[in-house]
């Protein structure tokens, strides 16, 4: 089959091919089926005299849903074997499928000249992917969603670009562990030439393959980058995203760097600095949720093993805290009573213990427990949690949370008050009237910020007085220690702003005895 300049071909069943496709430069295959396998002696050739040196045409991976409404990725037996350095090999070939293309078993693939991840990605799936024929080749629309995936296990498939020479400066491999990981390597040849594979996998271990992980201390990916040529000079760049560093590297990040594996463990680099955001390297907008490290390499062997770790702890990291804690009754489901709240970072959290209890009652009742979303309980971004309790009843509420750690330690979030079904009212003291010398509750219909309380007698005279930890939090419900010995009737409780303004005012009864 030829393809000359300017036609545009279509097929939409699967593609078994046997021959030779001749692919000419401006020409176009759209392929909608669901496989295309490239059988052994199958050959695309482009317009130059071995087949491989020219430009060539282009073969775009397409999936339309009003076509194939039940398809979502494409499979490719790419029919090229990387070990035996043969095989059929596309000159230009364009993802337009997201989520992507899958390599089938048993085959890896080579594109000559272009890799265009226009919309999706490559799965190589335990195999291999090939860029560029005597040049590096060109990869372009890589970013955050569209990328090569290797899989999270150790060796599970690499991307090669060949032939890699100091000329081309810095050369991206886009590669990424799963859909939601872009960690990209960055990859500089000093001298020489050399082609160049590479693959990253999840974790850290202190032995490379076994021992203990180095999760707390490093970016939890590893980087298998290895020139095919030994003793190459090569700059290493490594991308990791902010959600992936541990914890005691995100507290010591001045001090990290990109570590090698000399055989027996990672060594550590004179140089160190934090690492350095946004990640540039990308064909999208630069990513403030990531970031990179570089480090020059005098390699050996024709094998590297890296990963971005810090050669100090000084710093403790941050620990577990609560972005917000709501609570409220739902206005059409009455029964339902919702409760929300974040975390503005995760250390070591095992969960939050949800507590309940009556106003009258003498203590809060554990009424349920929510395991955190974050993976070994650690997470320097927010995660938004929610859950309902279903009370049927006119009795007002109050609601806080018990944050645990792993090692038992705990804390307890704000309290909430939520009215009961049938109660109106923008503001509720309970009980009013109350007894001198003990608490007074205040629920406030909607949020705001309250720097202090003050009781206030008839005369005018200030008999007591409550400040709220600063900064000042966005609360519906406070508390104030009513004083002993007050004589009984009326008094007032002032609400005092920010400004140190009197924004609001309630009667409050006190009794001395029942």
């Amino acid at each position: 089959m030829a393809l000359f300049g300017q036609d545009t071909v279509a097929v939409f069943g699967d593609m078994t091919h046997e021959g030779n496709i001749l692919s000419m430069p401006g020409s176009v295959l759209n392929f909608y089926g669901l496989r295309w396998r490239n059988n052994s002696g199958a050959a695309i050739l482009d317009e130059s005299s071995d087949g491989l040196s020219g430009n060539g045409g282009w073969f775009q991976f397409i999936q339309q849903r009003n076509i194939n409404p039940n398809v979502v990725y494409q499979y490719m037996s790419g029919g090229y074997n990387v070990s035996q350095n043969g095989g059929t090999i596309f000159p230009n070939l364009r993802v337009f499928n997201s989520p992507g293309l899958i390599l089938d078993d048993l085959n890896d693939l080579k594109i000559s000249h272009e890799l265009d991840l226009r919309k999706g990605s490559i799965f190589l799936n335990g195999w291999n992917l090939v860029v560029g024929h005597h040049t590096p080749g060109t990869i372009r629309n890589f970013s955050d969603s569209n990328f090569i995936v290797t899989d999270g296990r150790f060796g599970s498939g690499f991307l090669y670009r060949s032939n890699l020479q100091p000329a081309d400066g810095e050369v991206v491999f886009p590669v990424g562990t799963r859909p939601s990981s872009f960690t990209p390597a960055v990859v500089a040849v000093k001298t020489g030439s050399s082609t160049v594979r590479t693959g990253v996998s999840d974790s850290v271990l202190a032995g490379l393959t076994q021992g203990r992980n180095l999760f707390t201390t490093s970016v939890n990916k590893t980087w298998q980058i290895d020139p095919l040529t030994p003793n190459t000079e090569m700059g290493v760049t490594l991308v990791h995203k902010l959600s992936d560093e541990g914890p005691d590297y995100e507290a010591n990040r001045n001090s990290s760097y990109v570590a090698y594996f000399n055989g027996s463990n990672w060594d550590t680099a004179r140089t160190r600095s934090a690492p350095v955001s946004p990640n540039i390297y990308t064909s999208g907008t630069p990513n403030k949720a990531a970031a990179f490290n570089t480090r020059t390499f005098q390699l050996p062997g024709n094998n590297g093993f890296f990963t971005s770790m810090v050669a100090e702890i000084i710093n403790s990291p941050s620990k577990t805290a609560l972005q917000f804690f709501d609570a409220f009754r739902n206005d059409i489901a009455s029964d339902s009573i919702t409760l929300r709240w974040a975390t503005i970072r995760e250390y070591f959290l095992r969960g939050i213990s949800i507590e309940r209890k009556r106003l009258d009652a003498a203590n809060f009742d554990s009424i349920g427990f929510v395991v955190t979303k974050s993976p070994n309980g650690i997470s320097y971004v927010p995660v938004g949690y929610d859950t309902l309790d279903i009370q049927d009843t006119e009795e007002s509420l109050l609601y806080r949370l018990k944050v645990i750690m792993t090692d038992g330690y705990f804390f307890y979030s704000p309290i909430r008050l939520v009215k009961g079904k049938f109660v109106d009212g923008q503001i509720r003291l309970w009980p009013n009237p109350v007894r001198a010398g003990t608490v007074l509750h205040i629920y406030y219909a909607g949020a705001l910020h309250i720097k202090a309380m003050a009781l206030i007698d008839v005369p005018g005279r200030r008999v007591g007085y409550t400040t709220f930890p600063q900064p000042l939090q966005n609360r519906n419900y406070y508390e104030i220690d009513v004083p002993s010995g007050l004589s009984g009737g009326n008094y007032y409780l002032q609400f005092i702003g920010e400004d140190n303004q009197i924004i609001h005012v309630e009667k409050v009864v006190i009794i001395n005895r029942l």
